[in-house]
């Protein structure tokens, strides 16, 4: 599938498309390009965020472009232009994360660090950020640094936690003929994220179980759009229009709603990295930028993580919406800014490195003298 072209969404020149198999012989769609700028920076593989494709990160493309930075992304199994695992195709499953692992590894070895120069960095986006976390023991032997922005390490509260509630209360009520599952007397949702994934998580779970993971979660469809006003990503109405365009234009591109069975593999993988220990162990250097105003992604979640990591640094955008990088320039701007400070931050270390084989080099030939 090659990539889609809209007039106001254009496939960046100089494209390179192509299909990759993953050991489990799943078809990984993939795109690159070349930097633009007039120095060479080295690689940043894009990881997308759940439901996403690649032509939605073209503006992005170009701006890492622009930087200097030769650019590999693709699309997670089951979703954009990758081969789909379900007969619905527009169901948002998963198994178990592990494959999402399988499926950056893949392209890591057989694309980024097969075809291009290093320094290698990742960019990855809420569901490809909690990926890229949960792997970076492997990880960090393919890649020297990555920004996450908004990564899913926690739900926020919020009005779809009292779908959830009202769910495992059916369930309940079913399993013991009524006698369990009845709402209390006193109405009321559950106030903290923790709360939310003590009732939506092991609901999850129970589902899976019982052979019915396939099914949307409580509010799930199949549609693919949402209007504007409704939506939780973005506060800039252009690029999210852009990005639906995009969708009508080639609807096979798109995902609804996730399952029970996407829901599950996200929290068997979210809840170890909220473990105490969890963040000692994160050896690959990253800077993650948590949204102000997400709705989607829990942000106390990501700044509790990152006091726990000694090589994360944290920063956090005031208003964003969840996607910063679709977001209005105000937002946008800093997340550059807080990209260009953190990655050459790798090329300045070299440099600084360099100067000391330099001083070290010239303290030994005075030496001989």
């Amino acid at each position: 599938m090659s990539l889609i072209h809209h007039p106001e969404n254009p496939v960046p020149n100089g494209a390179q498309t192509g299909f990759v198999s993953t050991p489990d012989g799943i078809k990984i769609r993939y795109a690159c390009w070349a930097a633009t700028g007039t120095q060479r920076l080295g690689t940043v593989t894009v990881l997308q965020g759940r439901a996403e494709f690649i032509e939605k990160y073209f503006e992005v493309v170009e701006d890492l472009r622009g930087r200097g930075f030769d650019v590999v992304t693709f699309d997670w199994r089951g979703q954009g232009g990758s081969q789909r695992i379900t007969r619905n195709p527009r169901r948002g499953y998963i198994s178990s994360f592990k494959k999402y692992r399988l499926d950056l590894r893949t392209v890591l070895k057989e694309v980024s660090l097969a075809n291009y120069p290093g320094p290698h960095f990742a960019l990855a986006h809420s569901t490809g950020g909690l990926v890229l976390l949960s792997d970076t023991e492997r990880l960090r032997t393919m890649l020297d640094r990555a920004v996450i922005t908004a990564p899913l390490l926690g739900l926020p509260s919020g009005a779809h936690a009292l779908g959830l509630v009202d769910a495992r209360r059916r369930v309940l009520r079913t399993l013991t003929f009524g006698l369990l599952g009845r709402p209390p007397l006193k109405a009321g949702g559950p106030k903290t994220s923790a709360a939310v994934e003590k009732i939506g998580f092991p609901l999850a779970r129970l589902f899976c179980l019982l052979g019915f993971g396939w099914l949307y979660v409580p509010g799930g469809n199949s549609k693919l759009f949402v209007s504007f006003e409704k939506n939780r990503q973005t506060s800039d109405r252009t690029r999210y229009e852009r990005s639906n365009k995009v969708l009508e234009h080639a609807p096979k591109l798109g995902v609804g709603s996730a399952t029970f069975g996407w829901l599950n593999a996200a929290a068997r993988t979210m809840m170890p990295l909220r473990r105490r220990g969890a963040g000692p162990g994160i050896k690959l250097p990253c800077l993650m930028l948590a949204a102000g105003g997400d709705r989607i992604v829990s942000t106390p979640a990501i700044e509790d993580f990152v006091a726990r990591t000694r090589s994360a640094a944290y920063v956090e955008i005031p208003g964003s919406a969840h996607e910063i990088m679709m977001e209005r320039d105000v937002y946008r701007d800093q997340f550059w800014a807080a990209f260009d400070a953190f990655i050459p931050g790798l090329e300045a270390e070299q440099e600084l490195a360099d100067s000391r084989l330099k001083a070290t080099a010239t303290v030994g030939s005075k030496a001989k003298r």
